[in-house]
């Protein structure tokens, strides 16, 4: 038995959504236990304890504990209507959790179809995390003017962390200034200062482990043949579903339904608090 610890961020229009995501992980892995932190964005009771109903209602399910960071640190960070400043509140997993050394970050709007064991357990070789390219295959490294051995761009929303060598290589302090020194940079927010941070320090994980929207919509083939086999593999055999971009399966108005929405609705019972626009199926 092993004991996978899980790292997330919410803010009460995303606790629906994340709850949802831990109970497709626990409903898929009854063998091992799990701990997971939440970046606590405001949420209100009501939310934190449908979260903490989890601890009840599955045995691997070994704790739900909610973290709080000095939102004082993130005052000048750039953000939108999409992108708020608690995304980048993970950027403090390490010093918040001093006692770990391994995590697996996982964004909100994600469904888990498989074990996450394999995950969990992969080799990093010397690498800082473990991520999936993402899938828009974007050259922001060059665009950031970062020079750079291998011109791969992650997605953010899946991390596997070695939080020893995070500590070690201070990336905390590392991202927190490029965040402060190139706020003119950060297209994609947090996720352009933890690239530029970490090129050719991240190793390169199968895209089932985050199989983005583009990827499910085949909206690009990857420029280079090896890695367009492995996008086909994702699509057969996805682990973790990243419900990216703008439709989520939990919406019904103003985008196009996501191909594979029926997936999060599995694992939403009857019970389940809906938001507006919300229908089930």
């Amino acid at each position: 038995m092993t004991k996978l610890t899980i790292v997330s961020t919410a803010n009460n229009k995303f606790a629906t959504p994340l709850t949802i995501l831990y109970r497709s992980i626990l409903s898929n892995d009854t063998v091992n236990q799990f701990a997971f932190y939440i970046f606590n964005d405001h949420l209100n009771a009501q939310n934190k304890n449908q979260l903490k109903q989890l601890e009840s209602e599955f045995p691997n399910c070994q704790k739900i504990s909610f973290l709080t960071v000095d939102e004082q640190l993130f005052k000048q960070v750039v953000t939108d209507e999409r992108i708020i400043k608690a995304a980048y509140y993970r950027i403090y997993t390490a010093e918040l959790l001093p006692d770990l050394d391994r995590v697996l970050y996982l964004d909100c709007d994600l469904i888990c179809n498989g074990s996450l064991e394999t995950l969990w357990q992969t080799p990093l070789h010397g690498k800082i995390i473990g991520a999936v390219e993402d899938a828009g295959y974007v050259p922001r490294l060059a665009e950031m003017g970062i020079q750079a051995k291998q011109s791969f761009y992650f997605n953010s929303g899946v991390m596997l962390i070695d939080l020893k060598r995070w500590r070690k290589e201070k990336i905390t302090e590392k991202v927190m200034t490029f965040i402060n020194q190139y706020p003119e940079k950060l297209k994609y927010h947090d996720q352009d200062a933890l690239n530029a941070v970490l090129a050719d320090n991240w190793l390169y994980l199968h895209p089932k482990y985050n199989m983005q929207s583009r990827l499910i919509r085949r909206e690009q083939e990857h420029p280079l043949a090896p890695a367009e086999i492995l996008a086909e593999e994702a699509r057969q055999n996805p682990i973790l579903i990243h419900y990216s971009g703008r439709s989520k399966p939990w919406l019904t108005f103003g985008v196009r339904p996501h191909p594979l929405r029926r997936e999060y609705w599995r694992y939403v019972p009857t019970t389940q608090p809906q938001f507006p626009g919300q229908k089930t199926g």
